[in-house]
């Protein structure tokens, strides 16, 4: 991971699923009514039952695995001839994807041939976050300022989705902090790219200063302002999917403003005859 793919591609990882979990969360309310309706089409209900999640996560985690140990020379040994311990550092990435593994994995099973597995996806989940942060705590000895602040603010975005993961482990159905996993991931998305950019790629060419107090404040700033543009992120994902799906017609739930200032809602039919009612109507008299 010490190199700018190193570190942009986990970023792409958890910016993918961050957004992957919002269109979702967004097409399950307002496509499926919060999941009261079924997905239109056959092939969109297969789709729908598949562990696409699960497989995903489990085959990144198996690509981390191979092209942390192999690329770009074999580090598969634990030790070296010394008896000492070697490739420290590629064991501590490896590690952090054999939990995210065993996450996806579980997700797969649950959806699959052991539906019991399911309620162990989301603690797993949380693990998997917490054993990464834990990692990446005790990864930056020795290394100079700038590098471990910037390491320090990740572990911070990691503990954030993991304090999240739990929480919505306690409270399942609180939109909350589902909502809060899915800006902790973004951000911690984002701040990869940024670790990477500083250590690596720096836009000017020219590498950062990394003892320069003015770089450690520009750089706390910056991780704030990550925070901030992973909201902005959001709100646009969920507005642009919400516009998609009614231009398309895919909205199950309608909205209409009544007389009274009550809210009618009214539930369209998956088929082109009819929509189907719910709520309360006024008697005929």
């Amino acid at each position: 991971m010490g190199t700018f793919i190193g570190h942009a591609a986990p970023g792409f990882f958890f910016i993918v699923f961050a957004i992957w979990w919002l269109i979702q969360y967004t097409y399950n309310q307002i496509a499926l009514d919060n999941g009261r309706v079924q997905p239109r089409g056959r092939f969109a209900r297969v789709l729908h039952r598949l562990p696409v999640e699960g497989i995903v996560i489990s085959v990144f985690a198996l690509m981390g695995w191979i092209g942390e140990m192999s690329y770009p020379a074999p580090k598969w040994t634990m030790f070296d001839e010394n008896g000492e311990f070697n490739h420290e550092v590629e064991w501590q990435h490896v590690t952090m994807y054999t939990y995210f593994g065993i996450y996806g994995v579980t997700q797969v099973l649950g959806q699959t041939v052991l539906p019991d597995a399911k309620y162990y996806a989301k603690p797993l989940g949380a693990l998997a976050y917490f054993i990464e942060g834990l990692l990446f705590f005790f990864h930056t000895h020795g290394r100079e300022h700038l590098d471990v602040i910037l390491h320090k603010y990740l572990v911070i975005a990691i503990w954030m989705c993991a304090g999240a993961g739990f929480l919505e482990v306690l409270r399942p159905k609180e939109r909350l902090f589902f909502m809060m996993r899915v800006l902790f991931t973004l951000w911690q998305g984002t701040w990869f790219w940024q670790v990477g950019i500083v250590l690596y790629w720096p836009p000017s060419g020219k590498e950062w200063d990394q003892e320069s107090m003015g770089n450690a404040m520009l750089t706390t700033a910056c991780f704030v302002w990550h925070l901030l543009a992973g909201m902005l992120v959001m709100v646009v994902v969920y507005a642009s999917t919400s516009i998609v799906l009614k231009v398309t017609g895919r909205a199950t739930v309608r909205y209409r403003q009544m007389d009274d200032n009550d809210i009618e809602v009214k539930l369209l039919g998956n088929g082109p005859s009819g929509d189907r009612s719910t709520g309360s109507e006024e008697d005929e008299t």
